[in-house]
Parts: structure tokens; C-alpha cells; sequence
């Protein structure tokens, strides 16, 4: 079976050597094809997903010669090449092609992300892209959707699911009835849809826990996700529980758990501000506390340090699309060029970098 995968792999490996002869010579425009995609899906007789994903492949191989040596080789498959050239670089192509070899693709993906960390523009991507749709079907009696979230909204609400899934599970099993795993999880779904929150949009805990690990020589990595860029990793742990852990011979030696504004100062940062404190915005509920002096640089969680920000505003300040400064009752906001923002001078969306 091995020798069989090996030789797939060869094979591909000459499939993405003939597509990239192909771009070359012009052949997908002469075949009166819109893109390479589809004049191999049409050579091929495959179905256009799995033809992209190999004209990609082929592409990203032109500069990562490690990758392309080791497909063609068999020491990799088309898989788990897919994976790691997706983010890989020529810098880091040599040591993908090493670390790749007998890890499934998933692995091999996250670690060309800790190796090649995303950037803040990376993560913005990510948020473009979330989206939801749904549609009735079967006369109206059965609703299907699908969707995605980008990093921490995606680790939140896995976790939501997971929680009470695996609740309603256990007294399921006391009860005798066994589910299958999926449909515990729509019902978790429908029990999370049903939940109301705080009406008046006031200060309440979180349900979930987001663990976000951040070091000296290695990019921020979300836990149950994946790597973040430094500005994202920022913005999530600007109001969080700090815990700061050290190797000590054979053991771990780590601090007291700190920094997060208290449930009290939630409530008395609402009562001082009932709405998101940047200038117009008068969204009330989600409201996330931001520190406006870091505490990396000395910044105390003390409510003249304290400001109330909704999570667009508090994503922008972070992404240095905003600036604050000014005092927690009154703080002033400037766009990324200097201009102050008011109430009638809102400042404009981003523009994404070219």
C-alpha cells in the first residue's frame, strides 16, 4: 500500500509539472477554457474543487522546490503538499518538506502557520469571510445552513456547543437514550438559539473561555484554533485573565491569575457609560473594557483606565485603525492619519492593503 501511495504521488507530482507547462504555453486559453481550473478539471474528467486545488498547488510549487522534491519522490502526498504550500514561502520551504512527512494535513497546516505566523491583514481575511446562510427545504420543513467564523468567534462558539451538548448528553445517557453525536449537537444549537441574554444589554459574565498563549519566541496561538497575528492575540487578551507561567528545574512556577476588570467594575464602567464610548456609536450590548495605557506599559485595571468599546470599535482601535486618547470619561478618538473623529466626523471604513 505504501509503494501505491508513492507512486500516486509521483503521478501528481507530474500532473502539477504538466499544468504549470500548460500555463506556460497558453494551452487552458487555447482549448477556449476561462481559467487553467477548468481545462484540467475538463482533461481530467474531475470535478472543478479538486482541479483548483491542484492548479494552486501547482502554482505555489514554482517557488518551493523542497516540496515539489518531495512530492515527486513520494515522500509526501498531493494532500499533505496542498497543506503546507498554502502558507509555506521559500524561506520556510526546506523545513516544511521536513516536518511534513508522516503528519496528516491539518497538522501539517498549523505548523506552516507557526512557522510562517499571520499577519493582522491575514486576520482581517478571516473576518471578511465569516458568513451564514440558510435555506428551507422539503416544503418548508427542514432548515439547512452552513457558514463560517474566523478565529476566536469560531473557538467560542465550538465551545458553546460543546458545553452544552455535552451536558444534555450525560443526562441523556441517565435517561437511557443514546444520540448520535451530530444530532446532540443541533440540539445544543436550538438550546443556544433559545437563550436569552441580559435585556438590558448591561454587564454579564461569559460563558465561554478563550485561552490565547503568548510568548517570546513563538507567534500567539488561540487554543482549540490556531495561530493569530499580533494585534488580533492584543485585542482578545486587552481585558482578560493574565496567568504568566515559567519552567523551574522539572516543574512550572507561575503567577497570580490578574489584570481582568472585576464584575464590579463591568457594572460601574455601564452605569458611567451606557453605550459604547466611541463617538456616534450607540450600541449597548457586548461591550468589552479596554485599557487606554496598556498594561504593558504600566496601564492599571482602574476604571481612569477604562473605557467601554463595542467588538467593531474595540477590533479597529486594535488593528490601529483608530487611535484614543484623552481620559475615561472623555476619551478622544483620531483616525490612522491623525484626524479627530466626532459624533459628525465618523471616521471612514479601512481601506485593505493592496
Amino acid at each position: 500500500m505504501r509503494s501505491l501511495c508513492e507512486q500516486e504521488a509521483r503521478i501528481k507530482q507530474r500532473v502539477t509539472q504538466i499544468v504549470r507547462e500548460a500555463d506556460d504555453e497558453g494551452d487552458w486559453q487555447a482549448a477556449g477554457c476561462s481559467s487553467s481550473a477548468q481545462w484540467l478539471a475538463q482533461v481530467c474528467s474531475s470535478d472543478h474543487r479538486t482541479a483548483a486545488r491542484i492548479t494552486r498547488t501547482s502554482v505555489a510549487l514554482r517557488s518551493l522546490p523542497a516540496l515539489d522534491h518531495a512530492l515527486s519522490t513520494g515522500a509526501l502526498t498531493l494532500d499533505q503538499v496542498a497543506a503546507a504550500a498554502e502558507y509555506a514561502t521559500p524561506a520556510s520551504d526546506a523545513e516544511l518538506a521536513r516536518i511534513a512527512v508522516g503528519k496528516p494535513p491539518s497538522e501539517i497546516a498549523l505548523a506552516a502557520r507557526t512557522i510562517v505566523p499571520p499577519t493582522v491583514t491575514d486576520d482581517q481575511e478571516l473576518y471578511e469571510r465569516r458568513a451564514l446562510s440558510m435555506s428551507w427545504t422539503r416544503g418548508r420543513r427542514e432548515l439547512c445552513f452552513s457558514g463560517r467564523l474566523p478565529l476566536e468567534q469560531g473557538a467560542a462558539f465550538e465551545q458553546a456547543i460543546w458545553s452544552i451538548a455535552k451536558h444534555q448528553r450525560a443526562l441523556d445517557k441517565q435517561a437511557g437514550t443514546l444520540l448520535e453525536w451530530q444530532q446532540s449537537a443541533a440540539d445544543a444549537l436550538v438550546t443556544l438559539a433559545q437563550q436569552h441574554g441580559d435585556a438590558d444589554g448591561g454587564a454579564r459574565r461569559s460563558s465561554t473561555t478563550l485561552i490565547v498563549h503568548i510568548s517570546d519566541d513563538e507567534p500567539p496561538l488561540l487554543e482549540g484554533a490556531g495561530p493569530l497575528s499580533p494585534e488580533t492575540a492584543e485585542r482578545l487578551t486587552c481585558d482578560a485573565r493574565r496567568l504568566t507561567i515559567k519552567p523551574n528545574g522539572r516543574d512550572l512556577v507561575h503567577s497570580r491569575v490578574g489584570r481582568c476588570a472585576s464584575y464590579a467594575q463591568q457594572r460601574a464602567l455601564h452605569k458611567r457609560s451606557a453605550h459604547c464610548q466611541y463617538p456616534g456609536c450607540t450600541a449597548a450590548r457586548e461591550l468589552e473594557a479596554h485599557h487606554l495605557t496598556p498594561v504593558e506599559r504600566g496601564g492599571k485595571t482602574e476604571l481612569h483606565n477604562l473605557i467601554l468599546l463595542c467588538p467593531r470599535h474595540h477590533k479597529l482601535l486594535h488593528d490601529h485603525h483608530i487611535r484614543t486618547s484623552g481620559n475615561a470619561e472623555y476619551p478622544v478618538f483620531a483616525d490612522e492619519a491623525g484626524r479627530p473623529i466626532t459624533a459628525n466626523q465618523p471616521h471612514a471604513p479601512p481601506t485593505r492593503a493592496r
